[in-house]
Protein backbone atom coordinates (compact mmCIF):
# COMPACT_ATOMS: atom_id res chain seq x y z
CA UNK A 1 0.00 0.00 0.00
CA UNK A 2 1.50 3.35 -1.11
CA UNK A 3 1.59 6.45 1.08
CA UNK A 4 1.58 8.76 -2.01
CA UNK A 5 -1.18 10.44 -3.87
CA UNK A 6 -1.95 12.94 -6.96
CA UNK A 7 -3.25 16.25 -6.11
CA UNK A 8 -3.57 19.23 -8.61
CA UNK A 9 -1.53 22.23 -7.30
CA UNK A 10 -3.18 25.92 -7.46
CA UNK A 11 -1.75 26.18 -11.27
CA UNK A 12 -3.97 23.53 -11.60
CA UNK A 13 -1.03 20.65 -12.42
CA UNK A 14 -0.09 17.18 -10.96
CA UNK A 15 1.60 16.59 -7.85
CA UNK A 16 2.44 13.57 -5.93
CA UNK A 17 2.60 14.11 -2.31
CA UNK A 18 3.42 11.34 0.14
CA UNK A 19 1.75 11.26 3.29
CA UNK A 20 3.37 12.05 6.44
CA UNK A 21 1.64 12.19 9.52
CA UNK A 22 -2.50 12.13 10.17
CA UNK A 23 -2.98 14.41 13.15
CA UNK A 24 -6.57 14.90 15.39
CA UNK A 25 -6.77 18.70 16.19
CA UNK A 26 -10.04 20.00 18.31
CA UNK A 27 -11.79 17.12 17.18
CA UNK A 28 -10.79 17.54 13.24
CA UNK A 29 -8.61 15.59 11.41
CA UNK A 30 -5.61 16.45 9.74
CA UNK A 31 -3.48 15.03 7.21
CA UNK A 32 0.33 16.10 6.32
CA UNK A 33 1.75 15.17 3.02
CA UNK A 34 5.42 16.44 1.39
CA UNK A 35 6.40 16.24 -2.06
CA UNK A 36 9.29 13.89 -2.73
CA UNK A 37 12.60 14.77 -0.83
CA UNK A 38 11.46 18.54 -0.31
CA UNK A 39 10.47 17.99 3.27
CA UNK A 40 10.56 21.72 3.72
CA UNK A 41 7.24 22.72 2.20
CA UNK A 42 4.69 20.71 4.07
CA UNK A 43 1.01 19.95 2.44
CA UNK A 44 -1.72 19.97 4.81
CA UNK A 45 -5.38 19.11 4.19
CA UNK A 46 -8.49 18.64 6.29
CA UNK A 47 -10.24 15.37 6.16
CA UNK A 48 -14.04 15.73 5.82
CA UNK A 49 -16.51 13.34 4.76
CA UNK A 50 -18.64 13.55 1.96
CA UNK A 51 -21.59 11.09 1.10
CA UNK A 52 -19.93 8.69 2.95
CA UNK A 53 -16.34 8.78 1.98
CA UNK A 54 -12.91 10.64 3.22
CA UNK A 55 -11.84 13.58 0.97
CA UNK A 56 -9.18 15.93 1.52
CA UNK A 57 -9.55 19.35 1.55
CA UNK A 58 -7.52 22.38 1.54
CA UNK A 59 -7.47 24.80 4.60
CA UNK A 60 -8.13 27.71 3.70
CA UNK A 61 -7.95 29.54 7.00
CA UNK A 62 -4.37 30.33 7.83
CA UNK A 63 -5.44 30.66 11.65
CA UNK A 64 -6.34 26.86 11.48
CA UNK A 65 -3.26 25.74 9.04
CA UNK A 66 -0.76 27.53 11.65
CA UNK A 67 -2.69 25.76 14.33
CA UNK A 68 -2.62 22.35 12.87
CA UNK A 69 1.23 22.95 11.84
CA UNK A 70 1.89 23.90 15.65
CA UNK A 71 0.21 20.90 17.04
CA UNK A 72 2.59 18.74 14.86
CA UNK A 73 5.56 21.09 16.08
CA UNK A 74 4.55 20.06 19.57
CA UNK A 75 5.21 16.53 19.29
CA UNK A 76 9.39 17.20 18.50
CA UNK A 77 9.93 19.56 21.18
CA UNK A 78 8.19 16.92 23.50
CA UNK A 79 11.14 14.46 22.26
Amino acid sequence: MSNKLTFLDEKGEKIELELVETLEVDGEKYALFVEGENDEDAYVYKLVEEDGKEKYVVIEDEDEFEKVLEYYNSYFDEE
